[in-house]
This record gives structure tokens, sequence and C-alpha cells, in this order.
């Protein structure tokens, strides 16, 4: 039952005013009650001093104000027309009706019919939005460049694009610049709990500018190109009704990419952010997308591979396989498109269709085709077979597997599965990556050498392919060597009868991979991750602002036009906030790496072997690879990392005593081993040497720290150098829990520490370290001792206070110790 409360009438005593915002009362007879107590305004309450808070200040002082400070609109009718009047860009949207006349009669006898709507914007004028953006000003390349790790430039480094050999090979005209067009497709569902809803983007990126800025997509560096349409076929039988959505396809997509063929024949005139007017060509170089759309642009049956003509059956061996050659591909497909019946067609597994790709410029679709990390590696090889498969090979399955993932050592980079791994139902990126971390050291002494050693081998290949930076070493030796070790260890799950072959699309996917890379640079760049995460921004939020009927694809473009627009004014106010005047565009700098040695090709017309023959190498110190040693890395944007290593400014036990250590901690060899430690540094001064020989008691009182974070040198291979990567490392012993009820266990951090005398840590050498009776003792970043006891390691930071020191044992803290003390570090 519902009730309607009852309103009273309005008492003839009060006064509406119709420009007030409020009724005011004129006279105060109304009684004091709770529920009819006269509202009173702050105008009418006296100032407690003079000089107080004035009466209605904005309406006194500013006559005329009131109805300033009113919004411009009253309705969201108004508001819309309000945005529909800021300026808009040159991608303006347009509609693309298509009748797709099908095989199945009707009532009437005739051929059933569907009207499907295509939605795009030109490609040219998304080029010309990316390129003349200034807001990449410092992000973007108009030529190719070679990079080399050493002097002699003989290794290689590949990074973005235009460090690898597409861009290169390309010839280009004076005073132009090739504009390498980036394409990414995924369909995505949108309708919630129920419903049929989905929706086809096509997103449009360029490769001049750098990755690390086109992937964020707060830097809106990827635009919408258009919808295709989602179109159910029910006009075409259901055997004709897959190669029609071929066909579909690629009509729509032929229609978007329509203005690539002329630019990329005969140039745009554009004016780039560097001020200089060029002539650009922009050409397809690189398309993103998973397996079941990868097949269906290379025009051929999903259980071939898109890339190359391998057999089906071929597909689990290490073969090398060269790419389909496009023309060839075009000119069968043009023959069956006139009647005939070529055996290459079925022999390549091929489609009936007009590709979209056969009349772009410089376009070779095959090579174009990039690495996904998400659905080859993280998904497909990771998640849907090797875990499966070491389960299987494992005595106890999927218990032992949740068993030992329960019992993993927390860390504060490591995801900890306290209930295994097989009740979780819905598995995401972070989730296979975070299984990746630790798997091996679950798999490991679990079952057959050989299927640890085929688990090693896949993860090996995942991270290398996730190198933001590659070299002609790291690719060969690592890379390759990885995916050869998989294709060696891999007959262990067939003898253990796991399984029965190796012919699946994603594991024959991992062959292309370095490949791939050399081509158009390292696969980070290339991941459907990002085009997945602009799902929601250009396709999940405009269909939820839709009103979710059989137009929503259009609605869903007249708010995304409307959001570029707030977008693009919101940026020119910030601008004109900040500056009065547009600034000067200074000379583009040259744009050599600090980091490794380059070579640029400014001549467009000389041949690749002239122009590096010619240009000059430089070299910078700064980078090495594959190595790069353990150093403190400074930045000068950051100026709490004055070390490599950081702690807090109060211990969290201020006076511990050093017996309190051994029971707590289980720290046993701490007095010995600080003992060696103040003789190291007492080195050749007698008056240290002597005080340092001196043995602390049990009764000596120390800081004891719990946590330290380690700040971990920047490595182009896996992080971008734009903020440092930290390590925290943490050891504290068990303490009542905050209702005193409960313990909380101890938690210790486990650590692998490298003395900076050595060079590196080999296999032979691991028992030693692991040995309880000989722990290992090892400085670590000069000031921070870490000794492994059994198995944890227990970190000590031996920070003294200096009068304690000088009362008990006539030690005197270091200077350095007192800083790291008093937390100037």
């Amino acid at each position: 039952m519902f009730t309607v409360p009852i309103v009273p009438p309005i008492p003839a005593n009060i006064d509406l005013h119709p420009n007030d915002d409020v009724a005011r009362a004129t006279s105060t007879s109304i009684p004091d009650s709770p529920s009819k107590r006269r509202r009173v305004l702050v105008e009418e309450i006296e100032d407690v001093e003079a000089g107080g808070l004035p009466k209605r200040p904005w309406i006194e002082d500013f006559p005329g104000s009131a109805d300033r400070m009113r919004l411009s609109f009253r309705s969201s009718h108004t508001f819309y027309k309000k945005v529909d009047a800021l300026p808009r860009g040159p991608t303006a949207w347009k509609r693309e009706v298509f009748e797709a006349v099908g095989d199945v009669l009707g009532e009437d006898g005739k051929p059933k019919s569907e009207m499907v709507e295509l939605w795009m914007r030109d490609a040219v004028d998304c080029v010309r939005e990316l390129i003349e953006n200034p807001a990449y000003r410092d992000s973007i390349r108009y030529r190719p460049e070679r990079q080399y790790a050493d002097s002699e430039g003989k290794t290689r480094i590949y990074g973005n694009i235009h460090t690898a050999d597409w861009w290169w090979n390309l010839q280009m005209p004076e005073q132009s610049t090739i504009v390498p067009v980036i394409l990414a497709s995924d369909k995505t569902m949108l309708s919630r709990m129920s419903g049929d809803k989905s929706a086809w983007p096509v997103y449009l990126t360029i490769g001049n500018i750098e990755k690390n800025v086109r992937r964020k997509p707060s830097a809106h560096a990827t635009v919408l190109l258009g919808y295709l349409p989602v179109a159910k076929l029910e006009c075409f039988s259901e055997k004709r009704r897959s190669l029609e959505g071929y066909r579909l396809f690629h009509k729509c997509m032929q229609t978007i990419l329509k203005p690539l063929v002329e630019a990329g024949q005969t140039g745009v005139l554009m004016t780039c952010v560097d001020g200089m007017v060029r002539r650009v060509y922009p050409i397809v170089a690189a398309y993103i997308a998973d397996h079941p759309e990868q097949a269906l642009v290379a025009a051929c049956q999903e259980n071939r591979c898109p890339k190359c003509p391998v057999e089906p059956n071929d597909r689990g061996e290490p073969v090398f396989s060269c790419l389909k050659d496009p023309e060839k591909v075009s000119a069968i497909l043009k023959r069956v498109s006139e009647g005939q019946n070529p055996p290459e067609f079925a022999g390549l597994g091929l489609r009936a269709v007009k590709p979209f790709w056969e009349d772009l410029p410089h376009c070779d679709i095959f090579s174009a085709l990039t690495p996904d990390i998400l659905h080859q590696l993280h998904k497909g090889m990771f998640k849907d077979h090797i875990v499966s498969w070491a389960t299987k090979a494992i005595e106890g399955g999927a218990d032992e597997i949740d068993r030992r993932f329960k019992a993993m050592l927390k860390h504060s980079d490591l995801r900890h599965f306290k209930n295994g791994i097989s009740l979780v139902s819905q598995w995401t990126g972070t989730e296979y990556k975070g299984m990746e971390k630790t798997f091996l050291g679950v798999v490991a002494g679990a079952g057959d050498e050989r299927v640890t050693r085929a688990v090693r081998a896949v993860l090996d290949f995942i991270y290398y392919a996730h190198f933001e930076t590659h070299t002609d070493k790291s690719l060969t030796h690592g890379l390759h060597r990885s995916w050869s070790n998989y294709h060696k260890c891999k007959a262990i799950f067939i003898e253990l009868e796991i399984r029965r072959h190796f012919n699946f699309p994603k594991g024959h996917s991992t062959e292309h991979y370095e490949l791939s890379i050399r081509s158009v640079g390292t696969a980070d760049g290339y991941s459907t991750e990002h085009p997945e995460r602009l799902h929601i921004d250009f396709a999940k939020l405009a269909y939820g602002a839709s009103n979710k009927q059989d137009s929503y694809i259009k609605q869903m473009a007249q708010w995304l036009d409307r959001q570029e627009a707030v977008c693009r004014f919101s940026r020119y106010l910030h601008w004109a906030a900040g500056q009065r005047s547009p600034p000067a565009m200074p000379e583009s700098p040259a744009r050599t790496p600090t980091a490794c040695a380059s070579a640029s090709r400014d001549k467009p017309g000389a041949s690749r072997f002239r122009a590096e023959a010619n240009l000059p190498i430089a070299t910078a110190e700064s980078h090495s690879h594959p190595e790069l040693p353990l150093g403190d890395v400074e930045d000068a944007s950051d100026i709490s990392w004055t070390r490599s290593y950081q702690v807090a400014k109060t211990p969290a036990f201020p006076s511990m005593q050093v017996s309190q250590l051994v029971t707590d901690f289980g720290t046993t060899h701490f007095v010995w081993c600080l003992k060696d430690y103040l003789l190291r540094l007492a080195t050749g001064d007698h008056t240290k040497l002597q005080a340092a020989s001196i043995m602390l008691p049990d009764t000596a009182l120390v800081a004891v720290y719990k946590q330290c974070k380690v700040r971990l040198p920047a490595i182009s291979q896996v992080s971008s150098g734009s903020s440092p990567a930290v390590d925290i490392i943490h050891a504290s012993p068990s303490h009542p829990g905050p209702n005193g009820l409960t313990t909380v266990p101890a938690y210790m951090s486990t650590v692998l520490a490298r003395d900076p005398a050595l060079s590196a840590l080999r296999a032979a050498d691991l028992p030693a370290l692991y040995d309880a009776k000989n722990p290992l003792q090892s400085e670590f970043r000069r000031h921070v001792m870490v000794r492994l006891n059994g198995n944890f390691a227990v970190l000590i930071l031996p920070l003294y206070r200096s009068a304690c020191c000088a009362r008990t044992c006539n030690i005197r803290t270091p200077e350095s110790l007192q800083h790291r003390r008093l937390g100037r570090d």
C-alpha cells in the first residue's frame, strides 16, 4: 500500500515572489512548531561584528549580476543546442545504407532482404586530426630510424614502428612523410543481463605517435573510425550466412577505407605540429584483431593460419612458413569471382570475397596482422593449454595445484590466490598475469622435469613477447630460443596421453612473433587489450546514453560527437587560461635516442644501404643490452629518491634488544654478521677496527625497521622510464590482532640478494645460498643486510642510535647509517 502525503495549503501571510528562489515570510505568525517553523534567510541575520559578510553581496555590489549568474540554458533541449553550437572537428559522421538480398523466399514468394547501416568518418580527416594535434608535439616522428645497442652498428634495437623494417623499406619523395595507419576492430556486446544489442567499432591511430602515448586512453591518440553493422542476415540460409557475413564485412571496410586509396597514392598536404607542411602518405601498416577477426580480415577459414599457407595438420610443428603473398591471393579470389575453381583456393582455405585491402597502396595485410598477446598468449597458450596440461600431468591434479598456490608466500607485487585457481569462474588479463608470475614455482618439483621445462619455456616466451624494447640478441637468444625449447619439451604431454597433437591456431601463432617484431615493432604496442579498453569510452558509455532502441547506433554517434566537441572546447579553454597568445612553434629537435645508437633516414629517396652507410652512429653509455648493471638510477624529477632504497622516518621498533631479534625474528647470526659488516667498513682505520671488534651484548638496543622500499633500475625492455619501479621488502613478527582475540601471523618477504662483487649467480651456487648452517651474508645496497635463514629471508636494517652505541659498547654509528635512521634518505 502506498500513502500520499497531504500538502497543507499555503498560508495567506506568505508572500511568494516570482523572481525569488525561495518563499519569504512577511510575518512571524506561523506557529513555532518543528513541522511549521519559518525559514530564515542569511540576509536576515545581522552581522556579528562590523566588517562582516555583507548582505546579498553579489546583488548589491554588482547590479544585474543575478541574471548573469544564471545558467544559459533552462532545459536539456536548450543545453544540447548550446553543445551542438560548439566548433566541430573535420571528422563528421556519415551514414551508408546497404541492402542485403538473400536466398530465402518470403511469404510473397520474393527473396527476403535486410537493410544494414554503416556509420563512419573520413579516414583521411581522422589522420589529419591526429597529426595536427599539438598535444602530441613531443611524441611524434616523421621519418624512420635505425637504432643500435653498440657503437659498431651490429645489434639492432626494435621498439616503436619507426625503428623497425616496414617504414625503413618504404621509399618516399622529398618533403613528405609516411603515416603508418594502425587499425583495430572488435565486436562487443552492449546489452546487460538481457538483450542482443551489439556494436562493432573500428579504431584508427597512427604509428607516428609513440606507443607509450597512443596506448593511453587518456591521451585520446586513438579515434573511432566507424561502426560496422552487426547484422543477423536472416534473409540468407544457414549454409550461406557465414560467407555473406564475410562479404558484408569486406564491403563495409572497403567503403570506410576508400579515402586512403587516393591519399596513399598521391599524398595529402597536412600541417604538422612542428609547423611544417608535408605531403602525407597514409598507408595501412598494422591491423589489431583476435584470431577469428584476423581470419575474417585475411578472408580465410578459422582453422587456417591468417598469415601463412601452412597446412592445418602441420601447425603444431616448428616448421618455417613464409607469409602469404597478397597479390597472389587477390588474383586467386578474382578468378573465383569469375566462376573459375583454382586449386590454390581450397589449398589456402580462402573464402570467396572481394578483399577490402586489394586496392590499398603498399598494404601487405598478412604482414600487417600483429601478434595478440592477450588472446594468443595469456588466454590461449597459458590459461587454456599449458595450465590445463600441467595440472593433468601432476599427481593430485587441481587439488595439488590449489594447495601449492595457497602455500605461496605473499608479496606486494604478487597476487596471492588464497583459495587456489580451480574455483575461479571468470578470468581476466589481470588474473592471467598474476598466475604467470608464480606458476613456474607451483609446478616445479611436482611432476616430470620435462613438464617443468615446457612450462618454463612458455612463460619465457610470454615475458620476452612483452618486452617494450627488443634487440637482435633478445629476439634470437631469448624469444626464438624459448619457442624452440617449448617444441623440444612438448612431447611429454603426448607421452602422458594428455594431448594427441598440437594443431591449434594459437600455438602456431607464436611462430610469427619474431618476424612481426622486426617488421612493425614490439608486440606490446599492438595488444588487443587497448581496443577492448576503448570499448568502454566509445561503445558501452555511448550505448548507456541512448534509449537502447533500434536507432541506438545513431544516438551513440551523436553522443560521441557532442562529447568530442565538449572535449575540444575544454582543451581550448585550458590553453586560453594559461596563455593569451598562441605559442611559437619550436624547431623540431634531433631525435637521436640517448640510450642507444641510431641512424635516421634523412634522405628519403636514398637506398637503405646508402643511408645506413653514410649516417654517423652516436652512442651513449647509459644503455647496455641485454643486461643492465644494478646501480643507483638518479632521477632529477624525484628528489625523494636520493638513494636506491627508502625506509620510514620512524622505525617500527625503536628500542629492541638484540636478544629479542633472536626470539622474535629468528636472526640467530645477527651479532656476528653485524660485526663482519662493521669490520669491512672500518678497514684501514686502526681505531675503528678496535671498536668494531667488540661484540654487542644481548641487552644492546637497536632500531628495527620492518619494511624497506627498493627502487629498481630502469630497464628499457620492461619499463618506459616514466616512473621508477619500486619493490617492497617486508619482515614483521607475529603480533596480536586489532581486537586482541586473534594473532596476526609473521609476514616475511623472500629475498635473493646478489653480492655486487659477484658478476652473476650461477645454478651451482644456489645450494650454498639456502644452507641453513651457512646463511647468506651479503651487503645489499651498501647498508641493508639480508640474511637467508632456512626458507625465509629476514630483513634487518642495523641502524643504531649513536647515544646508545657510545654508552654500551663504545661503537659509533657510521654517518651514513645515522642519516638513514633520521629519515634523510
